[in-house]
């Protein structure tokens, strides 16, 4: 195309001069008609230039726009890949080994969460260079923690076959000994890259009951409307010696009847940041977690009375929603 356009160029530029050089010596009206038919020839010229510059400009970002999609169609194969692969390798340590079990599905799950998130990213509808950039990165992190979390296992599994061989009845050395190798290669892991795997905190036995004061200062539980004063919201969060010790903000998040965050400056509430956005919270609670399991009370006194009806309630801590539950109100 760019040659073609040349040679009309040059075709061009040769019958302008012949035109030129022949209306010196033409009379006055021949000379008019050779100074238009110049014009016309001009204008066509100019023409023929701003059409080739749009198509070889149209062309390259088409040609741009092929290339970010065939990088995030790569970047699904890619994460596709590292989950068949993981599942598979994990399937070949199953059903050893009870305590070897429950690790394996502690590290199942960390690894499909850390998934999930870049999952969410790549299924956006459009995606830039920089988010591009980021999926990529975050999927060689996943990479490197699937290889960290299959040397552990496999180590873990080794040394309690070791150790059954041994004395199948030392099964109190055996926690110990998988602890010790657990902290070992996570501490490792932390130190290559502050993404820890299992850093989310897991809880269980979450309740919500209503709560009246009375005259003496006990609590009485109810969960008629007219009588409740408080809601008390329980849980008990689990061991986890991979995220860090130290004092943690839990943020509780009721949702009423109506579908809106039960919301309060007075009593507490406040917004926080949940999946890059502002999200308000009913109230939150700091704890001191040692990285044993523990117990956790929350307390909140609206400054309206409550209505009846359905509520959802909802956990979370350092950015992650650690629990979530449902409650009626009579």
């Amino acid at each position: 195309m760019r040659c073609e356009s040349s040679v009309d160029l040059m075709y061009l530029g040769n019958v302008l001069k012949s035109y030129f050089c022949n209306s010196m010596n033409q009379p006055n009206q021949k000379r008019s008609n050779t100074i238009y038919y110049i014009i016309i020839i001009l204008i066509l010229l100019a023409s023929n230039g701003i059409f080739v510059y749009n198509y070889f400009t149209t062309d390259k970002k088409l040609v741009h726009t092929e290339e970010q999609l065939f990088a995030t169609d790569s970047a699904k194969t890619a994460l596709n890949n590292i989950l068949k692969e993981t599942n598979t390798e994990l399937e070949n340590y199953k059903g050893k080994n009870a305590q070897l079990d429950a690790f394996l599905k502690e590290k199942s799950d960390s690894l499909h969460e850390y998934a999930q998130r870049i999952g969410v990213l790549i299924s956006q509808n459009k995606i830039n260079k920089d988010q591009l950039d980021m999926v990529l990165e975050e999927i060689d992190q996943l990479r490197y923690f699937k290889r960290k979390a299959m040397t552990q296992i496999d180590s873990l599994s080794n040394h309690i076959a070791y150790l059954n061989r041994e004395n199948t009845g030392l099964k109190t050395t055996i926690d110990k000994e998988k602890r010790k190798n657990e902290d070992l290669v996570m501490e490792n892991i932390k130190l290559g890259n502050k993404v820890a795997i299992g850093a989310k905190l897991n809880t269980k036995n979450l309740m919500v009951t209503g709560v009246k004061i009375k005259s003496n200062g006990k609590e009485r539980e109810t969960i008629k409307v007219s009588q409740l004063e408080q809601l008390k919201v329980t849980f008990s969060i689990e061991a986890n010696y991979v995220t860090d010790p130290g004092t943690k903000d839990i943020y509780l998040k009721v949702v009423g009847p109506e579908g809106t965050t039960l919301y309060n400056e007075d009593a507490g509430s406040g917004m926080f940041k949940f999946e890059n956005e502002e999200s308000r919270y009913t109230t939150k609670k700091q704890i001191e977690f040692t990285q044993d399991a523990q117990d956790v009370s929350i307390y909140w006194k609206r400054g309206t009375p409550f209505q009846k009806g359905d509520y959802k309630l909802e956990v979370f801590c350092e950015g992650m929603r650690i629990a979530s539950g449902a409650f009626t109100l009579k």
